[in-house]
Protein backbone atom coordinates (compact mmCIF):
# COMPACT_ATOMS: atom_id res chain seq x y z
CA UNK A 1 0.00 0.00 0.00
CA UNK A 2 1.33 3.37 -0.74
CA UNK A 3 1.11 6.31 1.78
CA UNK A 4 3.50 8.82 1.26
CA UNK A 5 2.90 12.44 0.24
CA UNK A 6 3.25 12.36 -3.38
CA UNK A 7 1.60 9.09 -3.55
CA UNK A 8 -1.40 11.05 -2.75
CA UNK A 9 -1.04 14.06 -5.17
CA UNK A 10 -1.23 11.24 -7.56
CA UNK A 11 -4.35 9.02 -6.45
CA UNK A 12 -6.18 12.65 -5.62
CA UNK A 13 -4.69 13.44 -9.68
CA UNK A 14 -6.64 10.19 -10.71
CA UNK A 15 -9.27 9.91 -9.07
CA UNK A 16 -10.97 13.74 -9.74
CA UNK A 17 -10.20 12.74 -13.47
CA UNK A 18 -11.77 9.55 -13.50
CA UNK A 19 -15.00 10.50 -11.06
CA UNK A 20 -15.63 14.03 -13.11
CA UNK A 21 -19.02 13.38 -14.61
CA UNK A 22 -19.83 15.58 -17.42
CA UNK A 23 -22.85 16.42 -15.40
CA UNK A 24 -21.04 17.22 -12.35
CA UNK A 25 -19.45 20.61 -14.53
CA UNK A 26 -20.90 23.58 -13.68
CA UNK A 27 -22.26 25.47 -16.67
CA UNK A 28 -19.99 28.43 -16.41
CA UNK A 29 -16.96 26.02 -16.29
CA UNK A 30 -18.12 24.25 -19.78
CA UNK A 31 -18.95 27.21 -21.89
CA UNK A 32 -15.38 28.54 -20.65
CA UNK A 33 -14.09 25.39 -21.43
CA UNK A 34 -15.88 25.56 -25.04
CA UNK A 35 -14.54 29.11 -25.44
CA UNK A 36 -10.70 28.05 -24.55
CA UNK A 37 -11.54 25.43 -27.47
CA UNK A 38 -12.59 27.75 -29.84
CA UNK A 39 -9.70 29.85 -28.69
CA UNK A 40 -7.14 26.86 -29.47
CA UNK A 41 -8.60 26.17 -32.61
CA UNK A 42 -8.49 29.47 -34.11
CA UNK A 43 -4.87 30.29 -33.04
CA UNK A 44 -4.14 26.78 -34.96
CA UNK A 45 -5.53 27.55 -38.14
CA UNK A 46 -3.81 30.74 -38.17
CA UNK A 47 -0.55 28.67 -37.70
CA UNK A 48 -1.53 26.81 -40.45
CA UNK A 49 -2.93 29.13 -42.64
CA UNK A 50 0.87 30.07 -42.46
CA UNK A 51 2.53 26.85 -43.15
CA UNK A 52 3.57 26.68 -39.59
CA UNK A 53 2.51 22.58 -39.85
CA UNK A 54 4.64 21.77 -43.16
CA UNK A 55 7.78 21.08 -42.30
CA UNK A 56 6.35 19.36 -39.08
CA UNK A 57 4.46 17.33 -41.19
CA UNK A 58 6.80 16.10 -43.98
CA UNK A 59 9.32 14.83 -41.21
CA UNK A 60 6.13 12.89 -39.51
CA UNK A 61 5.57 11.52 -43.17
CA UNK A 62 8.81 9.92 -43.69
CA UNK A 63 8.96 8.51 -39.73
CA UNK A 64 5.25 7.35 -40.21
CA UNK A 65 1.88 6.20 -41.90
CA UNK A 66 -1.26 7.02 -42.42
CA UNK A 67 -4.15 6.73 -39.78
CA UNK A 68 -7.60 8.05 -39.70
CA UNK A 69 -7.44 11.44 -37.13
CA UNK A 70 -7.98 15.01 -38.31
CA UNK A 71 -5.32 18.04 -37.99
CA UNK A 72 -7.05 21.18 -37.34
CA UNK A 73 -6.21 23.08 -40.48
CA UNK A 74 -5.49 20.50 -42.54
CA UNK A 75 -7.47 17.84 -44.81
CA UNK A 76 -5.65 14.83 -44.47
CA UNK A 77 -5.47 12.28 -42.01
CA UNK A 78 -2.96 10.85 -39.04
CA UNK A 79 -1.96 8.32 -36.71
CA UNK A 80 -3.22 9.10 -33.03
CA UNK A 81 -0.39 10.40 -32.20
CA UNK A 82 0.90 12.42 -35.17
CA UNK A 83 -2.59 14.14 -34.83
CA UNK A 84 -1.63 14.67 -31.34
CA UNK A 85 1.67 15.80 -31.81
CA UNK A 86 0.37 18.07 -34.95
CA UNK A 87 -2.43 19.67 -32.85
CA UNK A 88 -0.50 20.37 -29.86
CA UNK A 89 2.58 22.36 -32.22
CA UNK A 90 0.24 24.05 -34.19
CA UNK A 91 -2.04 25.60 -31.12
CA UNK A 92 1.57 26.56 -29.75
CA UNK A 93 3.08 27.97 -32.65
CA UNK A 94 1.91 31.52 -32.58
CA UNK A 95 2.23 32.21 -29.13
CA UNK A 96 -1.31 32.95 -28.90
CA UNK A 97 -3.03 30.33 -27.41
CA UNK A 98 -4.05 30.53 -23.46
CA UNK A 99 -1.96 30.37 -20.45
CA UNK A 100 -2.78 29.46 -16.92
CA UNK A 101 -1.02 32.59 -15.18
CA UNK A 102 -0.33 31.12 -11.56
CA UNK A 103 1.12 28.07 -13.10
CA UNK A 104 2.42 29.83 -16.18
CA UNK A 105 2.21 27.31 -18.62
CA UNK A 106 -0.08 26.80 -21.86
CA UNK A 107 -2.72 24.30 -20.98
CA UNK A 108 -5.08 24.23 -24.37
CA UNK A 109 -2.27 23.32 -26.36
CA UNK A 110 -1.43 19.73 -24.74
CA UNK A 111 -4.54 18.67 -23.33
CA UNK A 112 -6.94 19.22 -26.22
CA UNK A 113 -4.39 17.66 -28.79
CA UNK A 114 -4.47 14.28 -26.80
CA UNK A 115 -8.28 14.32 -25.75
CA UNK A 116 -9.21 15.14 -29.47
CA UNK A 117 -6.81 11.81 -30.63
CA UNK A 118 -8.21 9.51 -27.99
CA UNK A 119 -12.04 10.78 -28.60
CA UNK A 120 -11.69 9.93 -32.21
CA UNK A 121 -10.16 6.86 -31.30
CA UNK A 122 -12.94 5.39 -28.86
CA UNK A 123 -15.68 7.46 -30.92
CA UNK A 124 -16.57 9.30 -27.65
CA UNK A 125 -19.40 11.51 -27.42
CA UNK A 126 -18.66 15.83 -27.44
CA UNK A 127 -19.56 15.73 -23.66
CA UNK A 128 -17.09 12.99 -23.12
CA UNK A 129 -14.37 14.94 -24.68
CA UNK A 130 -14.94 17.68 -22.86
CA UNK A 131 -14.90 16.60 -19.50
CA UNK A 132 -11.69 14.65 -20.48
CA UNK A 133 -10.30 18.41 -21.48
CA UNK A 134 -12.00 20.24 -18.22
CA UNK A 135 -9.91 17.31 -16.16
CA UNK A 136 -6.49 18.02 -18.14
CA UNK A 137 -6.88 21.67 -17.54
CA UNK A 138 -7.73 21.05 -13.89
CA UNK A 139 -4.77 18.76 -13.43
CA UNK A 140 -1.80 20.60 -15.14
CA UNK A 141 -2.66 23.94 -13.65
CA UNK A 142 -2.71 22.32 -10.00
CA UNK A 143 0.68 20.78 -11.12
CA UNK A 144 1.91 23.90 -12.30
CA UNK A 145 0.69 26.06 -9.18
CA UNK A 146 2.57 23.82 -7.05
CA UNK A 147 5.89 25.44 -7.76
CA UNK A 148 5.26 28.74 -9.65
CA UNK A 149 8.15 30.11 -11.76
CA UNK A 150 10.22 27.34 -10.14
CA UNK A 151 10.44 25.24 -13.03
CA UNK A 152 11.17 28.32 -15.67
CA UNK A 153 13.73 29.44 -13.00
CA UNK A 154 15.51 25.76 -13.25
CA UNK A 155 15.68 26.19 -17.02
CA UNK A 156 12.40 23.73 -17.87
CA UNK A 157 9.34 24.95 -19.89
CA UNK A 158 6.29 23.86 -17.51
CA UNK A 159 4.09 23.39 -21.14
CA UNK A 160 6.40 20.99 -21.87
CA UNK A 161 7.42 19.20 -18.59
CA UNK A 162 4.12 19.49 -17.25
CA UNK A 163 1.87 19.42 -20.30
CA UNK A 164 2.45 15.42 -20.75
CA UNK A 165 0.79 14.96 -17.33
CA UNK A 166 -2.50 16.78 -18.29
CA UNK A 167 -2.68 14.45 -21.82
CA UNK A 168 -2.11 11.64 -20.22
CA UNK A 169 -5.44 12.57 -17.89
CA UNK A 170 -7.28 13.25 -20.78
CA UNK A 171 -6.64 10.48 -22.84
CA UNK A 172 -6.55 8.22 -20.07
CA UNK A 173 -9.87 9.48 -18.79
CA UNK A 174 -11.25 8.60 -22.58
CA UNK A 175 -9.58 5.48 -22.89
CA UNK A 176 -10.86 4.26 -19.46
CA UNK A 177 -8.02 3.51 -17.27
CA UNK A 178 -8.97 2.48 -14.01
CA UNK A 179 -7.22 4.19 -10.34
CA UNK A 180 -3.94 1.84 -10.72
CA UNK A 181 -3.83 2.78 -14.51
CA UNK A 182 -4.04 6.31 -14.28
CA UNK A 183 -1.31 6.76 -11.35
CA UNK A 184 0.76 4.26 -13.62
CA UNK A 185 0.05 7.07 -16.90
CA UNK A 186 1.40 9.46 -14.26
CA UNK A 187 4.93 7.64 -13.64
CA UNK A 188 5.40 6.68 -18.00
CA UNK A 189 4.60 10.09 -18.62
CA UNK A 190 7.49 11.24 -16.10
CA UNK A 191 9.83 9.59 -18.27
CA UNK A 192 8.63 11.53 -21.26
CA UNK A 193 8.21 15.12 -19.64
CA UNK A 194 10.95 17.55 -21.45
CA UNK A 195 11.12 21.30 -22.53
CA UNK A 196 14.34 23.54 -21.93
CA UNK A 197 14.09 26.87 -22.15
CA UNK A 198 17.12 27.44 -24.30
CA UNK A 199 14.65 28.66 -26.57
CA UNK A 200 15.30 31.98 -25.30
CA UNK A 201 18.76 32.22 -27.09
CA UNK A 202 18.59 31.97 -30.53
CA UNK A 203 14.65 30.88 -30.46
CA UNK A 204 14.27 27.31 -33.23
CA UNK A 205 11.78 25.07 -33.16
CA UNK A 206 11.88 24.33 -29.38
CA UNK A 207 8.97 25.87 -27.96
CA UNK A 208 6.19 24.95 -30.03
CA UNK A 209 7.15 21.46 -30.10
CA UNK A 210 7.31 20.95 -26.41
CA UNK A 211 3.51 21.01 -26.71
CA UNK A 212 3.18 18.87 -29.37
CA UNK A 213 5.48 16.86 -27.62
CA UNK A 214 4.03 16.95 -24.46
CA UNK A 215 0.29 15.75 -26.30
CA UNK A 216 1.48 12.62 -28.15
CA UNK A 217 4.04 11.65 -25.12
CA UNK A 218 0.78 12.21 -22.44
CA UNK A 219 -1.40 9.97 -24.71
CA UNK A 220 1.47 7.45 -25.34
CA UNK A 221 1.64 7.19 -21.49
CA UNK A 222 -1.64 6.31 -21.51
CA UNK A 223 -2.11 3.69 -24.02
CA UNK A 224 0.91 2.18 -22.33
CA UNK A 225 -0.82 1.62 -18.75
CA UNK A 226 -3.88 0.63 -20.68
CA UNK A 227 -2.01 -2.37 -21.11
CA UNK A 228 -1.30 -2.78 -17.90
CA UNK A 229 2.13 -1.60 -18.04
CA UNK A 230 3.66 0.08 -14.79
CA UNK A 231 5.38 3.12 -14.32
CA UNK A 232 7.31 3.80 -11.50
CA UNK A 233 6.32 5.41 -8.17
CA UNK A 234 6.53 8.89 -6.95
CA UNK A 235 6.31 10.45 -10.12
CA UNK A 236 5.95 14.02 -8.74
CA UNK A 237 7.65 14.51 -5.53
CA UNK A 238 10.21 10.71 -5.48
CA UNK A 239 13.86 11.86 -5.32
CA UNK A 240 13.73 12.00 -9.09
CA UNK A 241 10.29 12.93 -9.55
CA UNK A 242 8.71 16.04 -11.19
CA UNK A 243 9.47 18.18 -8.80
CA UNK A 244 12.21 17.52 -7.49
CA UNK A 245 14.28 16.85 -11.08
CA UNK A 246 12.39 19.60 -12.96
CA UNK A 247 11.93 22.76 -10.11
CA UNK A 248 14.23 21.75 -7.82
CA UNK A 249 11.75 22.06 -4.70
CA UNK A 250 9.14 19.88 -3.55
CA UNK A 251 5.71 21.91 -2.38
CA UNK A 252 4.84 21.03 1.03
CA UNK A 253 1.91 19.78 2.86
CA UNK A 254 -0.02 22.89 2.82
CA UNK A 255 0.81 23.82 -0.48
CA UNK A 256 -0.82 20.74 -1.77
CA UNK A 257 -3.70 21.00 0.52
CA UNK A 258 -4.22 24.19 -1.13
CA UNK A 259 -3.91 23.53 -4.52
CA UNK A 260 -5.48 20.19 -4.79
CA UNK A 261 -7.66 20.42 -1.71
CA UNK A 262 -10.41 21.34 -3.84
CA UNK A 263 -10.35 19.25 -6.77
CA UNK A 264 -14.30 18.74 -8.24
CA UNK A 265 -15.36 21.81 -6.20
CA UNK A 266 -13.15 24.70 -7.04
CA UNK A 267 -12.14 25.59 -10.95
CA UNK A 268 -8.45 26.63 -12.67
CA UNK A 269 -10.54 26.22 -15.71
CA UNK A 270 -12.39 29.79 -15.19
CA UNK A 271 -8.69 31.17 -14.33
CA UNK A 272 -7.43 30.19 -17.42
CA UNK A 273 -6.36 33.56 -19.73
CA UNK A 274 -6.81 34.35 -23.15
CA UNK A 275 -4.04 36.18 -25.29
CA UNK A 276 -4.71 39.76 -26.67
CA UNK A 277 -1.41 39.73 -28.57
CA UNK A 278 1.04 36.72 -30.04
CA UNK A 279 3.65 37.27 -27.92
CA UNK A 280 4.78 36.20 -24.38
CA UNK A 281 2.15 36.46 -21.73
CA UNK A 282 4.70 38.51 -19.69
CA UNK A 283 5.40 41.19 -22.07
CA UNK A 284 1.56 41.84 -22.35
CA UNK A 285 1.80 44.55 -19.64
CA UNK A 286 4.63 46.52 -21.72
CA UNK A 287 2.69 45.95 -25.12
CA UNK A 288 -0.23 47.42 -23.58
CA UNK A 289 1.08 50.39 -21.98
CA UNK A 290 2.92 51.08 -25.02
CA UNK A 291 0.09 51.06 -27.76
CA UNK A 292 -1.78 53.57 -24.99
CA UNK A 293 1.06 56.22 -24.96
CA UNK A 294 0.92 56.26 -28.69
CA UNK A 295 -2.50 56.46 -29.42
CA UNK A 296 -3.55 58.72 -26.73
CA UNK A 297 -0.17 61.52 -26.86
CA UNK A 298 -0.56 60.68 -31.01
CA UNK A 299 3.54 59.82 -30.75
CA UNK A 300 4.98 58.99 -33.73
CA UNK A 301 8.20 57.39 -33.87
CA UNK A 302 10.43 60.26 -34.72
CA UNK A 303 9.17 62.06 -31.68
CA UNK A 304 10.64 59.31 -29.05
CA UNK A 305 14.09 60.02 -27.77
CA UNK A 306 14.13 57.16 -25.38
CA UNK A 307 12.04 54.15 -23.69
CA UNK A 308 12.14 52.40 -20.61
CA UNK A 309 10.17 49.37 -20.18
CA UNK A 310 9.42 47.67 -16.73
CA UNK A 311 8.45 43.99 -15.90
CA UNK A 312 8.59 41.50 -12.99
CA UNK A 313 12.59 41.09 -12.62
CA UNK A 314 11.95 36.90 -12.80
CA UNK A 315 10.99 37.21 -16.26
CA UNK A 316 13.49 40.14 -17.06
CA UNK A 317 16.39 37.69 -18.33
CA UNK A 318 13.99 36.09 -20.56
CA UNK A 319 12.53 38.90 -22.25
CA UNK A 320 15.45 41.79 -22.30
CA UNK A 321 18.95 40.09 -22.24
CA UNK A 322 20.56 39.95 -24.51
CA UNK A 323 19.90 43.44 -25.17
CA UNK A 324 21.35 43.43 -28.66
CA UNK A 325 19.49 40.63 -29.83
CA UNK A 326 16.18 41.28 -28.09
CA UNK A 327 16.21 44.41 -29.93
CA UNK A 328 17.05 42.92 -33.60
CA UNK A 329 15.43 39.63 -33.00
CA UNK A 330 15.88 37.29 -36.56
CA UNK A 331 13.01 35.18 -36.51
CA UNK A 332 9.14 35.38 -35.28
CA UNK A 333 9.89 32.92 -32.05
CA UNK A 334 12.97 35.11 -30.96
CA UNK A 335 10.73 38.23 -31.55
CA UNK A 336 8.01 36.75 -29.34
CA UNK A 337 10.29 36.90 -26.16
CA UNK A 338 12.13 39.96 -27.45
CA UNK A 339 10.87 42.69 -25.45
CA UNK A 340 12.17 46.00 -27.04
CA UNK A 341 11.29 44.81 -30.11
CA UNK A 342 7.76 44.09 -28.80
CA UNK A 343 7.72 47.42 -27.18
CA UNK A 344 9.16 49.37 -30.34
CA UNK A 345 6.74 47.40 -32.73
CA UNK A 346 3.57 48.26 -30.48
CA UNK A 347 4.83 52.16 -30.36
CA UNK A 348 4.85 52.39 -33.97
CA UNK A 349 2.06 50.43 -35.11
CA UNK A 350 -0.19 51.29 -32.02
CA UNK A 351 -1.35 47.76 -32.05
CA UNK A 352 0.27 44.43 -31.80
CA UNK A 353 -1.23 41.36 -33.77
CA UNK A 354 -0.02 38.93 -36.32
CA UNK A 355 1.04 41.36 -39.14
CA UNK A 356 3.89 42.77 -36.63
CA UNK A 357 5.66 39.59 -36.72
CA UNK A 358 5.81 39.48 -40.37
CA UNK A 359 8.86 39.39 -41.56
CA UNK A 360 9.28 42.64 -43.13
CA UNK A 361 8.57 44.30 -39.64
CA UNK A 362 11.29 42.17 -37.94
CA UNK A 363 13.90 43.45 -40.46
CA UNK A 364 12.40 47.38 -40.62
CA UNK A 365 14.89 49.66 -39.98
CA UNK A 366 12.69 51.90 -38.59
CA UNK A 367 11.18 49.49 -35.89
CA UNK A 368 15.27 48.36 -35.00
CA UNK A 369 16.55 51.68 -34.43
CA UNK A 370 13.53 52.35 -32.01
CA UNK A 371 14.17 49.23 -30.16
CA UNK A 372 17.82 49.90 -29.81
CA UNK A 373 16.39 52.80 -27.67
CA UNK A 374 14.23 51.05 -25.61
CA UNK A 375 15.90 50.49 -21.76
CA UNK A 376 14.14 47.30 -19.07
CA UNK A 377 14.20 46.56 -15.97
CA UNK A 378 12.91 45.15 -12.94
CA UNK A 379 10.20 46.19 -10.96
CA UNK A 380 10.35 43.84 -7.59
CA UNK A 381 6.68 45.76 -6.88
CA UNK A 382 4.92 43.69 -9.48
CA UNK A 383 2.71 40.44 -8.03
CA UNK A 384 4.26 37.91 -10.69
CA UNK A 385 2.84 35.00 -11.34
CA UNK A 386 -0.75 36.51 -10.00
CA UNK A 387 -0.60 39.44 -12.83
CA UNK A 388 1.36 40.12 -15.02
CA UNK A 389 1.81 43.66 -14.44
CA UNK A 390 4.05 46.17 -17.06
CA UNK A 391 4.98 49.94 -17.28
CA UNK A 392 5.91 51.93 -20.51
CA UNK A 393 7.84 55.26 -19.69
CA UNK A 394 8.90 57.26 -23.08
CA UNK A 395 11.25 60.84 -23.03
CA UNK A 396 10.33 62.80 -26.24
CA UNK A 397 12.84 65.11 -27.52
CA UNK A 398 10.84 67.99 -26.80
CA UNK A 399 11.21 66.87 -23.48
CA UNK A 400 7.97 65.76 -22.48
CA UNK A 401 8.19 62.30 -19.87
CA UNK A 402 5.30 60.04 -20.87
CA UNK A 403 4.62 57.00 -18.43
CA UNK A 404 1.63 54.79 -18.29
CA UNK A 405 1.68 51.56 -15.93
CA UNK A 406 -0.67 48.31 -16.74
CA UNK A 407 -0.91 46.63 -12.89
CA UNK A 408 -3.41 44.33 -13.96
CA UNK A 409 -2.88 42.30 -17.43
CA UNK A 410 -5.54 42.17 -20.38
CA UNK A 411 -6.31 38.43 -19.79
CA UNK A 412 -6.21 37.68 -16.15
CA UNK A 413 -9.08 37.10 -13.70
CA UNK A 414 -9.43 40.72 -12.51
CA UNK A 415 -9.63 41.82 -16.44
CA UNK A 416 -11.24 39.09 -18.22
CA UNK A 417 -12.22 39.09 -21.69
CA UNK A 418 -15.36 37.49 -22.54
CA UNK A 419 -17.11 35.59 -24.92
CA UNK A 420 -17.54 38.91 -27.56
CA UNK A 421 -13.84 39.00 -27.27
CA UNK A 422 -12.99 35.57 -27.58
CA UNK A 423 -15.28 35.31 -30.90
CA UNK A 424 -13.32 38.39 -32.63
CA UNK A 425 -10.25 36.61 -32.01
CA UNK A 426 -11.44 33.76 -33.39
CA UNK A 427 -12.79 35.52 -36.65
CA UNK A 428 -9.45 37.20 -37.25
CA UNK A 429 -7.53 34.54 -36.88
CA UNK A 430 -9.59 32.26 -38.96
CA UNK A 431 -9.33 34.44 -41.99
CA UNK A 432 -10.28 33.00 -44.79
CA UNK A 433 -9.93 29.46 -43.90
CA UNK A 434 -12.65 27.20 -44.05
CA UNK A 435 -14.63 26.16 -40.84
CA UNK A 436 -14.71 22.82 -41.94
CA UNK A 437 -11.13 22.53 -41.04
CA UNK A 438 -11.84 22.88 -37.92
CA UNK A 439 -12.71 18.78 -37.68
CA UNK A 440 -14.09 17.13 -34.31
CA UNK A 441 -13.68 20.67 -32.72
CA UNK A 442 -16.64 22.06 -35.02
CA UNK A 443 -19.13 20.71 -33.58
CA UNK A 444 -18.06 21.18 -29.93
CA UNK A 445 -18.10 25.35 -30.89
CA UNK A 446 -20.59 25.04 -33.65
CA UNK A 447 -23.64 26.36 -30.91
CA UNK A 448 -21.31 29.57 -30.24
CA UNK A 449 -20.76 30.10 -34.22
Amino acid sequence: MMSSEQDRIAAALADFALALKPAAIPEAVAERARLLILDGAGVALAAASRGMDRPFAEALRIAGGDGAHRVIGRRDLWSMRDAAFLNGMLIHAIEYDDTHMAAVLHPTATTLPAALAAAEHVGASDEDLLAAYVAGVEVSARLGALAPGRFQASGFHPTGVIGCFAAAVAAGRLLRLDRRQMISAFGIALSTAAGSMQFLQGGGIGKRLHAGWAAQSGLTAALLASRDLDGPRLPFTGRHGLFESFARVSPDADMVEARLGDLGRGWETLAVAIKPYPAAFYSHGCIEAAIHLATVHDLAVPDIAAVEAVVPPAVLSKLAEPHAAKAAPMSVAEAQFALPFLVASALAARRFGLPQLEQENLADPGTRALARLVTCRGDAGMDFPRVYSGAVTVICHDGRQLSHRVDVNLGAMERPVGAPFILAKFSDNLGRSDRSLLGRIGTIVAPML
